[in-house]
């Protein structure tokens, strides 16, 4: 009975200690799920706050306590570190758990002015631009008529600006302004793909289907865009792994995407008021025909150098990395509405991101 008693003993010890081990891993993987579910309701509202600043890049409102499944909600609060930085905290709960994820990020656009320059300018002539005005990394040269308005220049205190013998000097209003982060708004591998992929293949050059080998060169005299055929969202894409030139007339809705420069000379000029994406990987350069008037609607962005000549009437955002020459632009205004360029370009989403994640960590308290 005694022997008995002892293994009865021992076997309800054993059954005591499996359940208390059993009990202590379901409490172990009921608090890692609410914690996952915790981080991921964080995420959920880190996710919210870059759309937002993606929408307006000086958004600070934050989001209050936001309920979501599973009994789970997340907490924002976005503060403006300085004038390019954002600080974005949000707090995900499940039950009694709680995760902290913290992301600072630069929401300086390089798309904010009418002309947006990551090198030197140069301006000649009797230009009128808009008073969101000129954003410039480097140095700035300037040759101006007699009667040119207002120039406002944005520029970092490393710039200078210097004035040809005879140009006139007061037109130029000069803003300290710090230097754009150029590597935030370069475009990624991956991001032009995505960009050629919108082209009709009717309309898409690239001999070997690698992008960015800039293996073509391709002249296209009097493009109409009204030829072109539209994606399923109705836009018209013209993508060139190289170079494309464009002769005599342009005219239509549509975007230009080229690996290599685009160029247009020989005549160049619009039918009506075009609307207009260049989306380069090298220069741009439009010398426009200066016996007739253009106007043109476009959103400009080229890795490389920009320059624009002739008599051209321009509403739009130009942003250049390299350099940039403007020369006697009859009217160079800017137009930076992501709703507008939504409307004509495939390409906006793409190339506008003005949000450049610096760092994402899980704060541990």
């Amino acid at each position: 009975m005694v022997i008995v008693l002892m293994i009865t003993m021992v076997t309800m010890l054993v059954g005591l200690a499996a359940m208390l081990v059993s009990s202590t891993d379901l409490k172990i993987t009921w608090n890692y799920q609410r914690g996952a579910q915790a981080f991921f309701a964080a995420e959920a509202g880190v996710q919210r706050s870059l759309a937002e600043l993606r929408e307006d890049n000086t958004w600070t409102d934050g989001f209050s306590v936001t309920q979501q499944s599973h009994g789970t909600n997340y907490e924002v609060a976005v503060t403006a570190i300085s004038e390019q930085l954002m600080k974005i905290t949000a707090v995900g709960r499940s039950n009694d758990s709680k995760r902290t994820i913290e992301v600072i990020v630069n929401v300086d656009s390089a798309f904010s002015h009418a002309l947006n320059i990551g090198g030197d300018l140069t301006m000649a002539g009797k230009p009128r631009i808009s008073s969101e005005g000129v954003r410039l990394n480097g140095n700035a040269w300037f040759d101006l008529d007699n009667g040119t308005p207002q120039l406002n220049i944005y520029a970092p205190s490393t710039s200078t600006l210097t004035y040809a013998e005879g140009s006139q000097t007061t037109p130029v209003n000069y803003v300290e302004t710090p230097p754009m982060d150029l590597n935030a708004a370069k475009l990624p591998d991956d991001d032009w793909a995505s960009l050629a992929s919108h082209a009709d293949p009717s309309y898409t050059y690239d001999d070997d289907g690698i992008v960015g080998n800039k293996d073509m060169s391709v002249t296209i005299n009097d493009l109409d865009f009204n030829d072109v055929p539209a994606d399923a969202e109705g836009k018209r894409t013209i993508y060139v792994d190289g170079d494309i030139n464009l002769n005599g007339s342009i005219a239509g809705i549509g975007t230009i995407i080229a690996t290599g420069k685009i160029m247009g000379f020989g005549g160049f000029h619009t039918s009506g008021t075009p609307t207009i994406s260049f989306i380069a990987r090298d220069d741009v350069l439009l010398n426009f025909d200066t016996n007739a008037q253009s106007q043109l609607n476009g959103l400009t962005y080229t890795e490389g150098n920009y320059e624009m000549h002739g008599k051209i009437k321009y509403t739009g955002v130009v942003t250049s990395f390299g350099s940039a020459i403007v020369q006697n632009p009859s009217e160079f205004t800017n137009n930076n509405d992501p709703n507008y360029w939504y409307t004509y370009s495939a390409a906006y989403s793409i190339v506008s991101d003005p949000v450049d994640i610096i760092t994402w960590q899980e704060l541990t308290v």
